[in-house]
């Protein structure tokens, strides 16, 4: 009777997951494929990302990122290149520039109800210019998400702050949003957006980067659910 008890509570939704997500290990070979989306006029795909793990060490994650530009329009970030992660896969280095601390978009153990006050964030001073953040975060509820590569369970990241940039002519400031949905099924991130404003609380930048596939080292052990994925 306790073993049918067990397997009726398995068949609620997110009855099963796990009370956190653990940090992830990617491989060699692994890959993570993303629509971007710019909202700012109207919910148009821009761009696609594509992302392969070339090598994995202590500290030290590496990526091969590259882009498929489809309109010229607000992409000109969007850069191809090696990017360098910390173990819990925070940018460490991208295009040249290393921070002396990783830029946070991932906190593990993640936690429902996590939070995280004043993380500061200083860019490498180039060209004169320079740029600071200071952002609190904050995780929801587990709940599920839907994108193209298949139905999982998530937790979403809220950082939410404000940005100083100063150059050697002028300063500036505004406020900045970006929700991280993460799944324990991938250690790809299962969907985001990013909203930055400027000083007349004008959104310049309203991106959703969602995930359109995975593929992964079949050595490696899965660890939560995810309902499908394109692999």
């Amino acid at each position: 009777m306790r073993k049918t008890s067990l397997l009726a509570l398995c068949t609620l939704p997110l009855a099963c997951l796990a009370q956190s997500i653990e940090r992830p290990s990617p491989r060699p070979g692994d890959e993570c494929s993303y629509d971007i989306l710019d909202n700012l006029r109207s919910k148009e795909k821009i761009a696609e990302k594509h992302m392969v793990v070339t090598s994995v060490a202590p500290g030290n994650i590496t990526m091969r990122v590259t882009h498929r530009v489809l309109v010229t329009r607000d992409t000109g970030d969007l850069t191809d290149g090696q990017v360098a992660y910390d173990d819990n896969l925070n940018v460490a280095e991208r295009d040249g520039i290393k921070f002396a601390r990783p830029y946070p978009r991932r906190i593990y153990p993640l936690q429902p109800g996590l939070r995280l006050a004043n993380q500061e964030v200083e860019y490498p001073v180039q060209a004169g210019n320079s740029r600071t953040e200071s952002l609190d975060a904050t995780a929801g509820s587990w709940e599920t998400r839907t994108v193209p590569a298949g139905r999982f369970e998530v937790l979403t990241l809220q950082w939410k702050g404000w940005y100083n940039g100063r150059s050697p002519v002028w300063r500036w400031s505004g406020r900045m949003q970006r929700d991280i949905a993460l799944s324990p099924a991938t250690w790809c991130e299962i969907s985001s957006t990013e909203q930055i404003y400027n000083p007349n609380t004008s959104p310049w930048t309203h991106r959703d980067f969602v995930l359109t596939g995975f593929k992964r080292d079949r050595a490696e052990p899965d660890h939560g659910v995810a309902a499908s994925s394109l692999e």
